[in-house]
């Protein structure tokens, strides 16, 4: 996929993560139509037709990436009520919904990108909400990437390390374990948008250096 005049979704621009994103995007000569956590909620049925009427008005877009979403931790048993289904709907039901929605406004020969992190390759106490959360998301993968193959759209499960976003201190619930040093934003952005260009479609956490 070449990005040169292309246009490309971000969800969670504002973020460490999305703002790295879409700033390797233009600086490979396309266009990074940003949104952020602050001004729409992708888990919100009235912030998704936003988004949608965003692309439209735009044309269409030629690529999404879901860099927006949440993190909890703690064990089960000691978890606040609501909690769980506040992970599973932002991670999860969030990027499947407006998927289903941006699909007729994107363009063939695009690209859709989940990040769903390697939570899902490795058991990491504390963190089972949040791991079935990223987990279904990446299940769905290989299913889009069949159903879309017509279209030639590619669909990319990118499942980085722990990432200094900044993300784990702004946990839904919980506190995060000691971790050690994470990876740089704009070494992970890099290798995502690499994964666009040369039309990639899985990224295990050993191809960000771990």
């Amino acid at each position: 996929m070449d990005l040169s005049g292309k246009l490309i979704l971000v969800t969670g621009a504002s973020g460490g993560l999305g703002r790295e994103i879409a700033s390797q995007i233009e600086a490979r000569g396309g266009y990074a139509l940003r949104t952020s956590g602050g001004e729409c909620d992708i888990s919100v049925a009235e912030d998704r037709s936003v988004i949608t009427q965003l692309v439209v008005d735009h044309g269409g877009i030629d690529g999404v990436v879901f860099a927006s979403g949440v993190v909890g931790f703690g064990a089960h048993g000691g978890i606040p009520q609501g909690s769980v289904q506040r992970l599973i709907d932002v991670n999860t039901v969030g990027p499947l919904e407006l998927t289903n929605d941006l699909l007729p406004h994107l363009r063939d020969g695009g690209s859709i990108v989940f990040i769903t992190g390697a939570v899902v390759d490795f058991t990491t106490a504390g963190m089972a909400a949040y791991t079935a959360a990223k987990a279904g998301l990446s299940a769905a993968c290989p299913v889009l990437r069949r159903e879309l193959r017509s279209r030639k759209i590619n669909v990319i499960d990118a499942r980085p390390p722990h990432t200094e976003t900044g993300l784990a201190t702004r946990a839904v619930y919980g506190e995060a374990p000691k971790m050690k040093q994470g990876l740089e934003p704009a070494v992970v952005a890099k290798r995502i948008v690499d994964a666009m260009v040369n039309d990639e479609n899985e990224l295990a956490p050993v191809v960000f250096g771990e």
